[in-house]
């Protein structure tokens, strides 16, 4: 029976490893981006040049990333819809942000400028300027300080 189940560790093993092995980064064109992820770029960034964009393939999944001169970096998913947007300890447009969270922050952070955000299964991460990280739900309502 030991036998059986350090067989079928290794093999999971194996295959997790085989899975991430197959990973495949390219340089892609701003026009070879899902037409989500194309509408963001120019909505918040206008017709600002990204330094590059690479299209992350795995077996399972696809992934984007595109970094602009100023450093800030956005990962999209598959279907182009945005994951993460980081300033890298620099202000992201503003406009990326709900205006609920918006609102949240400068009413209790006025001289702080969001850094970072990033949206999840339950809800949004903000990273300020002054390194306070700030969760909030789906809705845009403030859960806690992480820090």
């Amino acid at each position: 029976m030991k036998t059986k189940l350090k067989l079928a560790v290794y093999l999971i093993a194996g295959l997790m490893f085989g899975l991430s092995a197959n990973a495949q980064k390219t340089v892609i064109k701003k026009e070879a981006l899902p037409a989500n992820a194309q509408t963001f770029l120019k909505t918040h960034f206008g017709s600002k040049k990204p330094s590059y964009i690479l299209e992350d393939k795995e077996i399972l999944s696809t992934e984007y990333k595109v970094q602009f001169d100023n450093k800030i970096e956005i990962e999209f998913d598959k279907k182009g819809n945005w994951k993460e947007v980081d300033g890298k300890n620099e202000k992201i447009p503003k406009s990326i942000v709900p205006k609920k969270i918006a609102s949240y922050i400068k009413t209790n952070f006025p001289k702080e400028k969001v850094t970072k955000i990033e949206i999840g299964t339950f809800g949004y991460e903000t990273k300020l300027s002054n390194g306070l990280e700030l969760k909030f739900n789906l809705k845009g309502d403030f859960s806690k300080i992480d820090k």
